[in-house]
């Protein structure tokens, strides 16, 4: 294939045109969302949840074993629920409650609530009776306390 004098001198600009714009306009940075942090930890609260959710039996025998060992054992019923922040619903951990086998079997999850004033910070655990809509106006479970706190860092 032949290439003319006239082809040859438009391609000579163009590329000319194209290293000039190049000096100009300068490399942008380059962008993108960093998701990495983001996402790990969302696979670790659905995680938390998760792992709570199908291993509380197991859990829950297990604690009861340690307990026995130290000889603290927990007198009455356990079961091991997982811990949700008030306000956001976010599974940050898996608590055991005990009490009496009618109102264990009724909390589903243990709130944990914050409290910050000043150089004071606080944190309360309620054993409540849902894994949903955890606001400021939850009631707790009647006769339920928390035997032991496992929390998981996110």
């Amino acid at each position: 294939m032949r290439v003319d004098a006239k082809m040859r001198n438009v391609a000579v600009l163009v590329v000319v045109w194209a290293f000039v714009l190049g000096l100009t306009v300068g490399p942008q940075p380059a962008q993108g969302l960093d998701v990495g942090g983001a996402l790990v930890d969302l696979v670790k609260i659905f995680g938390i949840g998760w792992v709570v959710t199908q291993f509380a039996g197991d859990i829950d025998r297990t604690i009861n074993s340690l307990l026995a060992q130290h000889e603290a054992e927990v007198a009455g019923a356990t079961k091991v629920v997982p811990i949700l922040r008030v306000g956001s619903g976010t599974a940050v951990g898996a608590a055991q409650v005990m009490g009496p086998r009618q109102q264990v079997d009724t909390v589903q999850a243990v709130a944990e609530l914050e409290l910050n004033i000043g150089d004071f910070r606080g944190r309360g655990l309620l054993p409540v009776t849902t894994r949903r809509d955890l606001t400021g106006n939850i009631k707790g479970v009647d006769g339920v306390g928390v035997s032991a706190n496992i929390k998981f860092p996110i």
